[in-house]
């Protein structure tokens, strides 16, 4: 099951831009707060694979198929989920749910247990959009960055999602996306979404790359994390 209670990133701006005749322009570093998601009861929130009622934002299954095997985001508005009957586990049904108002839907990878499947991997969560920062791609080819501060971290693992969409809020395909900081580096090639867990401690600074080729079409990157890491399982 996807366990430990969610944090999400809040975002406040700092630095300013300046701009002169003949100097450069300073880059906008944004800091990014970890905040909890609501409790759930009288336990923290768990994604257990199983039908959740209720909280706004989860991916969501049926009574007729109430495990959750898998989740992911169909478009930025709107999240799906891959839900099994017990009675028959081999048999999924795929169910579509869009987000609340002023969420975009972010998908995350798990830290895996050895009898997960590559599918399971992975699940989708509607974030606020005000916890999952943007920037865009321009309308040329290139490489297109922006660097990110992390705090209120509360361990030593972060679990980083980068989804790409373009004006119609559809997922958008760029050569690649990357993640770096530090020492720790890593991409993924012809892909709408890239998520990475690193190691992580409060004042980090991440930098997320996207590699466009738009063709005239811009394209924006949305960004957000999650304080430490979620195991995956069947129950």
């Amino acid at each position: 099951m996807l366990f430990r209670h969610f944090l999400i990133s809040t975002f406040l701006l700092v630095g300013i831009t300046t701009v002169a005749i003949g100097a450069p322009v300073a880059e906008t570093i944004e800091v990014i707060n970890a905040i909890k998601f609501p409790r759930m009861g009288s336990g923290n929130l768990t994604l257990d694979r199983r039908f959740i009622i209720g909280i706004p934002g989860l991916p969501q299954c049926t009574p007729a198929w109430p495990q959750l095997v898998f989740s992911y985001c169909v478009t930025a508005s709107t999240i799906g989920s891959a839900c099994a009957n017990p009675s028959n586990p081999k048999i999924i049904a795929l169910f579509k749910k869009i987000c609340p108002v002023r969420t975009v839907c972010m998908d995350f990878v798990t830290d895996p247990g050895p009898s997960v499947t590559p599918e399971m991997e992975v699940f989708a969560l509607c974030v606020d959009a005000e916890f999952a920062k943007r920037f865009h791609s321009g309308d040329k080819d290139g490489v297109y960055c922006k660097t990110y501060e992390i705090n209120g971290v509360t361990g030593d693992k972060a679990t980083l999602s980068v989804d790409i969409y373009d004006g119609t809020q559809n997922p958008a395909k760029v050569r690649s996306v990357s993640i770096s900081t530090g020492n720790q580096y890593g991409s993924k090639q012809n892909t709408n979404n890239y998520s990475r867990i690193i190691d992580s401690k409060n004042g980090q600074k991440i930098k997320v790359c996207m590699d466009v080729l738009s063709a005239g079409i811009t394209l924006y990157a949305m960004f957000t994390f999650v304080d430490g890491t979620y195991g995956s399982s069947i129950g």
